[in-house]
């Protein structure tokens, strides 16, 4: 009978190691995390201007996901060290290198202009800045209004007219000037890429009237033939009733009417 126990405590001893040993197979079925392959890619570690050099102080070696790992992406820190960018980054934004100047290219505006065109700065305010939602790489048309001489003794007119279109924003920001009390004052500025006849242009409109802008789509370089509107041309809605009237010429109306005037035995036909 003793024989007979041992043996029955042997074969509960071997059930209980094979249910142990299936359970915790299937547990670990259950919980098992597939391991999904990495690769590593640069990424900015702070927020980094265009026109900035990259260095080992603005970015980072990161392990991302290989499927979400942006195509032209740089793999090392010493792949993209001393290159300039083009656009601005954000902290923790991949670096690719199609966002990046060639190589050799100088840190600043400069290196990031076309090599016919120019850099032109222009101070805005909330309004004439498209209320502070223009960033680098954006491109806008540039409007200005000004006064004109009246014609034949009328009062001046205001006229507004579009001056440039589709420049590209390099530089949209703020920067310190002192004012009349030497008191630091927040000025917001927005740099244009142009050419040498657009900043002639340009300069001339900024110091004559007042210049403001309007962001158009990137896709979209077509170039608007306009002729500007007067004053005049928004009251009367047509400009050509003005230099009439300055130039005392008639205007016939079409809601005129006559009336009959007698006078003893005269009639006569005055219109109103």
């Amino acid at each position: 009978m003793a024989f007979k126990g041992a043996h029955y405590i042997v074969l509960a001893v071997v059930v209980g190691l094979i249910a142990v040993f299936s359970i915790n197979r299937f547990i670990g079925m259950k919980t098992r995390v597939s391991v999904e392959p990495t690769a590593q890619v640069v990424v900015a570690d702070a927020d980094i201007s265009s026109g900035t050099a990259l260095s080992s102080r603005l970015v980072k070696a990161a392990e991302w996901p290989q499927r979400l790992v942006p195509a032209q992406s740089a793999q090392s820190p010493q792949q993209v060290d001393g290159r300039v960018v083009n656009v601005p980054l954000c902290k923790g934004e991949p670096v690719i290198m199609s966002k990046l100047a060639p190589e050799g290219t100088a840190a600043g505006l400069g290196g990031l202009l076309r090599e016919e065109m120019r850099a032109f700065t222009v101070r805005v305010d909330d309004v004439s800045g498209v209320a502070g939602f223009l960033h680098p790489g954006d491109h806008v048309d540039v409007l200005m209004a000004l006064s004109v001489p009246g014609l034949s003794g009328s009062r001046d007119e205001q006229f507004s007219k579009i001056i440039l279109q589709d420049a590209k924003v390099l530089t949209a920001g703020q920067h310190w000037e002192q004012n009349a009390d030497n008191k630091p004052v927040s000025v917001s500025t927005v740099t244009l890429e142009v050419s040498p006849q657009q900043s002639e242009v340009l300069n001339l409109a900024s110091t004559q009237g007042k210049i403001r802008m309007t962001l158009r789509s990137r896709a979209n370089k077509t170039v608007a033939a306009t002729e500007g509107v007067l004053t005049s041309t928004l009251i009367n809605g047509s400009a050509k009733k003005v230099e009439a009237v300055a130039a005392g010429a008639p205007i016939e109306h079409k809601d005129k009417k006559k009336i009959e005037v007698i006078k003893g035995i005269e009639k006569t036909t005055a219109t109103l």
